[in-house]
């Protein structure tokens, strides 16, 4: 088995997951995969979480009819008949602990010690679901301030009227909830598996966010010159040339209107998180 997984994540795209994918891969000792092998994780842990509910839920319903069966009592309707006792239950554990084991051979094939995933956009309640099944998972949740964030996704083309630049700040405020309750007691007294980024620290104070995620992690010799280059895109040359024709997108900017929407539905979160970040900054480029 490898050294613990690493899942990066963040509270909404752009937020800044790719550039730890990046430092981390560029790590003497790690690998960081994408997004699909991320979601794959993620929503196998989340339906195997589920159906374990549902299994401890159904358990005297299961014993009414597993009694039924043994005493030869068939004259029923036995569409919900599960496998007996904690089978269901060590089926579905042992459905992530195999498919974790597969990653973990993988990276070991590379000649890798650690592997990371990269998911944006997960809340917290599923890093927590995901680290009861991989119970040794630790997780990087890094964070981003809202304007930059929607600037990115507008060049994107994913904001396309006020109703999904709406979208976008609830998603934010919604997936921000624990970070600003971390920041009210100074992140002191965290989880062991989790260590969280602000992306502005993080670009400007890159040896020492390094240091620190090192530490964490165990991943040794990250590259910081990586960080010197921006990459938030990839459009391939051609179907038959992989090589991008663009691989950075710069941020749009943000109307006037815009700016009052996110301060309006954001603005409360964004002077707990970031007290001297002012929308008159962006309103300048409106």
């Amino acid at each position: 088995m490898t050294a613990s997984p690493i899942l990066v994540t963040s509270p909404t795209t752009r937020s800044g997951t790719t550039l730890l994918q990046r430092l981390i891969t560029s790590s003497e000792n790690g690998i960081c995969y994408g997004e699909t092998c991320g979601r794959r994780i993620i929503n196998l842990c989340e339906f195997a979480h589920k159906e374990i509910v549902n299994v401890q839920n159904n358990q005297e319903r299961q014993a009414f009819e597993w009694n039924n069966i043994f005493e030869e009592n068939y004259d029923y309707w036995m569409v919900g008949l599960d496998l007996p006792a904690e089978y269901p239950t060590h089926a579905l554990v042992g459905a992530v602990q195999v498919y974790r084991q597969s990653y973990d051979d993988a990276t070991q094939a590379i000649d890798k010690d650690i592997w990371a995933v990269k998911v944006p956009n997960v809340s917290f309640q599923s890093v927590v679901k995901t680290s009861d099944l991989i119970s040794d998972l630790k997780c990087i949740y890094i964070y981003r301030n809202v304007y930059d964030v929607l600037r990115s996704q507008k060049s994107k083309g994913w904001i396309t009227d006020l109703s999904k630049l709406v979208e976008g700040c609830t998603e934010w405020i919604a997936n921000t909830e624990v970070i600003v309750t971390l920041k009210r007691n100074q992140f002191e007294n965290l989880p062991a598996m989790l260590h969280v980024v602000e992306y502005e620290d993080l670009t400007e104070n890159l040896q020492e966010n390094i240091d620190r995620i090192e530490a964490f992690t165990n991943l040794t010799g990250i590259k910081p010159e990586v960080a010197d280059t921006k990459i938030n895109t990839w459009k391939p040359t051609s179907a038959t040339n992989f090589e991008p024709e663009v691989s950075y997108t710069p941020p749009q900017n943000l109307s006037r209107q815009e700016c009052e929407i996110i301060d309006k539905i954001c603005g409360h979160r964004m002077r707990e998180l970031y007290p001297d970040l002012q929308m008159e900054r962006y309103l300048a480029n409106a």
